[in-house]
């Protein structure tokens, strides 16, 4: 039965495909479909988890009402337009490659941009609550990033300096949200429904797009190098990275929220405690 499910996944991803590179593929049709099944299984499961240990505490805390901790700051509305604009200028720089790299918005920075500028502006205290309870572990998205830039196709007229002006915000962002808006603490069902909802974003939407448009969609057809270990993960490479990216986003969202509560305790609560006085 799972070998048949294999080859029909595999015969529908070919038959969508649309190769632009030689590299295309360089994973096999039924490694694709394989991978597939497994990862999203396991996202499917997690998801599943991290909804039940939500319902749980909701039941557990649903007489408690929703203290707004929201401080209002300039730094905000900076940040905000900071992404906004950025996100505006990859949109058109896009646009001028061609309707194929279009596709390229949906890597998850220009994604979480959006995201952490509806959290920075939006009047509903509660949903953007929500929403940054999910997000603030995607921070990791810009800690990758920055720690190996990939820059090699951005030659338009100051793409390169958009890439790290969009990706210092990024990781100011979170930390400020967590500083003057909503001061959350560190939730497993959170975590994990993160975990789940990145996963299936790269192995149904980014898989399904990048094998239409053939662009490499956060590396869903083929690996970035990958120096040293190149060999060792050539032909697991999106399972062997997805796993590392599950723990390190627990940690660097962990990271965020503490350091972003720090400095809420240390500066602002005391500021506004001298105000008062």
């Amino acid at each position: 039965m799972f070998n048949r499910v294999v080859k029909a996944l595999a015969y529908t991803f070919l038959s969508i495909s649309d190769p632009i590179e030689k590299k295309h593929w360089f994973l096999t049709p039924e490694q694709h479909a394989i991978e597939f099944l497994i990862m999203n299984t396991f996202y499917l499961i997690t998801m599943y988890l991290g909804y039940k240990l939500l319902k749980r505490n909701q039941i557990i805390n649903k007489n408690r009402p929703l203290m707004v901790k929201d401080i209002g700051s300039i730094i905000n509305y900076i940040l905000a337009a900071i992404l906004i604009i950025n996100v505006i200028l990859n949109l058109i720089y896009k646009c001028v490659r061609g309707w194929r790299v279009v596709f390229f918005m949906l890597q998850p920075c220009h994604i979480v941009s959006s995201i952490y500028a509806y959290c920075l502006l939006t009047p509903n205290y509660g949903k953007g609550r929500e929403v940054f309870k999910i997000s603030v572990y995607y921070i990791f998205v810009t800690v990758l990033a920055l720690a190996a830039p990939d820059t090699v196709d951005l030659t338009l007229p100051f793409e390169v300096h958009n890439f790290f002006i969009q990706h210092y915000a990024l990781l100011l962002a979170p930390i400020t949200l967590q500083m003057y808006r909503y001061d959350i603490k560190f939730e497993w069902s959170y975590a994990l429904i993160s975990e789940s909802l990145i996963g299936l974003a790269h192995f149904v939407v980014f898989e399904i797009c990048s094998f239409f448009s053939g662009t490499n969609i956060n590396y869903m057809l083929f690996p970035p190098p990958l120096g040293d270990f190149d060999y060792l993960i050539q032909e697991t490479y999106r399972v062997v990275i997805g796993g590392l990216i599950f723990l390190v986003s627990l940690f660097f969202g962990y990271l965020a929220i503490i350091i972003g509560s720090k400095l809420r305790s240390v500066f602002l609560i005391k500021t506004t405690k001298n105000k008062i006085k």
